[in-house]
């Protein structure tokens, strides 16, 4: 179910009628708001639920239609609508709900497939800073599943793992173990050392890594970076 909301608010959104965007844009400014700050703000309020007079009075006619408003703000808004902060404690409420924390990490993954579209057109310093901090702040809130961690270790990430100092977020959040993280084919050597001189990788996983795998490409590096830091 949650799945088909995710494709219906990236693809088939229901056109909105104008006067309620005109409405919600009142109650809005009445508020401080923008019209995107009030459907996410509400939106993701597990509160409002089950308040169907607020959904209402709203312009929506049920909840889910404003969940699927809601998907969508939040997936395709580039800090137009929606401040990094704004993000950041959509994340920090997301991440509370323990029950539906994986279903919520799909819809962050596909917001951030949306923001590294736009980084791989242009080179702008805000997306860029926003980026880092959104990545930061889905680690740290457990938004992190295991299937989207999966994801974030192939080879194809590199740049953006590099750009969001990725790595040092999966390990300090414990999103990963120091093992499986030794182990990942897909991360790099200079990844590896590098979360070695930061001391983020213990020595023993690394040993035992390389014990096992004496002659893997990334071997003579992890030694040099074990040497610096005994």
């Amino acid at each position: 179910m949650f799945h088909r909301k995710i494709a219906s608010c990236q693809s088939a959104r229901v056109r909105n009628d104008p006067r309620l965007d005109a409405r919600r844009s009142r109650i809005a400014q009445a508020l401080g708001l923008n019209a995107g700050q009030l459907v996410c703000g509400f939106g993701f309020n597990p509160a409002l639920e089950s308040y169907q007079t607020a959904i209402h009075f709203l312009g929506f006619s049920s909840f889910e239609a404003l969940a699927i408003e809601r998907n969508y703000t939040l997936v395709h808004d580039r800090y137009s609508n929606l401040s990094v902060n704004d993000i950041l404690e959509m994340y920090s409420v997301l991440g509370r709900d323990t029950v539906r924390r994986s279903m919520w990490s799909d819809l962050v993954s596909s917001r951030l497939i949306t923001i590294e579209a736009q980084l791989e057109e242009t080179i702008n310093p805000i997306l860029i800073g926003g980026y880092k901090l959104e990545v930061r702040g889905l680690y740290e809130n457990k938004l992190a599943s295991p299937a989207f961690v999966e994801l974030r270790l192939d080879p194809n990430y590199a740049v953006l793992r590099d750009i969001a100092n990725e790595c040092v977020n999966m390990l300090t959040s414990d999103s990963i173990s120091q093992d499986e993280f030794i182990r990942s084919s897909g991360l790099t050597a200079r990844e590896k050392s590098r979360m070695v001189a930061q001391r983020l990788l213990n020595q023993d996983p690394v040993e035992g890594y390389l014990a096992e795998r004496g002659d893997a490409e990334d071997a003579v590096s992890l030694r040099e970076a074990l040497a610096a830091v005994s």
